[in-house]
């Protein structure tokens, strides 16, 4: 029992050296003074519960003195006269008429763009109807022309004709502005003639050429059969 008493009595004499030294190099390394014991001893003197409640009661009365400051401020201002309340009142009504205005310039814009468009539409409609109008005044007559035995025969003359003098005679229809005249001769010919005809046009003029054909191919009267014979 005494040695167990010594042993306790040893380590109990350790510990408190061991503090005094601890203390002793807390104070000489700067690191703790009188104030800092007290604020430790303050800081473990609350809970953490206490701490929590004076914490939020804190807050809660900073929330009402701010709300009271804001308060106060908002009464001591003087109150709006009769004549600002006009004021802001003409004021407003001056930027909704400003947004009507607006309003009303952006509608007239877009009115206007419709009335082109559609004057544009009608046009075009217009140059349409009359384009048709025009293809099918030339058909009829493209047909009626091709129908005639005059033509028939002048078709019969220009056949037998070799292809350079039956070019040259096109050429004289052409330069006396009868080209649909032209075209509808073409159209008419033989296959093997028509070629042989053309290939004349393409080696004196290959624009006149170009044009023929795109009339031969926007002709509107269906091209016979090709035939067989003497070209």
């Amino acid at each position: 029992m005494t040695k167990i008493w010594t042993v306790l009595s040893v380590m109990a004499v350790a510990n408190l050296l061991a503090l005094g030294a601890f203390a002793a190099w807390l104070r000489s390394s700067d690191r703790i003074d009188m104030a800092r014991v007290r604020q430790v001893r303050a800081m473990f003197a609350e809970t953490l519960t206490q701490q929590k409640s004076r914490e939020d009661q804190t807050r809660t009365k900073a929330e009402a003195e701010q709300k009271a400051a804001a308060e106060q401020a908002k009464a001591s201002q003087p109150p709006i006269g009769a004549g600002d309340v006009l004021a802001l009142k003409l004021e407003q009504g001056k930027a909704d008429q400003e947004r009507l205005e607006s309003l009303r310039r952006e509608v007239q814009i877009l009115r206007e763009t419709l009335q082109r468009e559609r004057a544009q539409l009608d046009a075009d409609r217009a140059q349409l109807t009359k384009d048709q109008q025009e293809f099918e005044r030339a058909r009829r007559i493209a047909a009626q022309t091709e129908g005639n035995a005059q033509f028939k025969t002048a078709l019969a003359t220009l056949e037998g004709l070799k292809p350079d003098k039956a070019k040259t005679t096109l050429q004289q229809l052409i330069d006396a502005k009868q080209v649909e005249q032209v075209v509808a001769y073409l159209n008419a010919m033989q296959e093997r003639t028509r070629t042989k005809v053309l290939d004349e046009f393409i080696k004196s003029d290959p624009k006149v050429a170009t044009d023929l054909l795109e009339r031969l191919r926007t002709h509107g009267i269906a091209s016979r059969a090709p035939e067989t014979g003497p070209g």
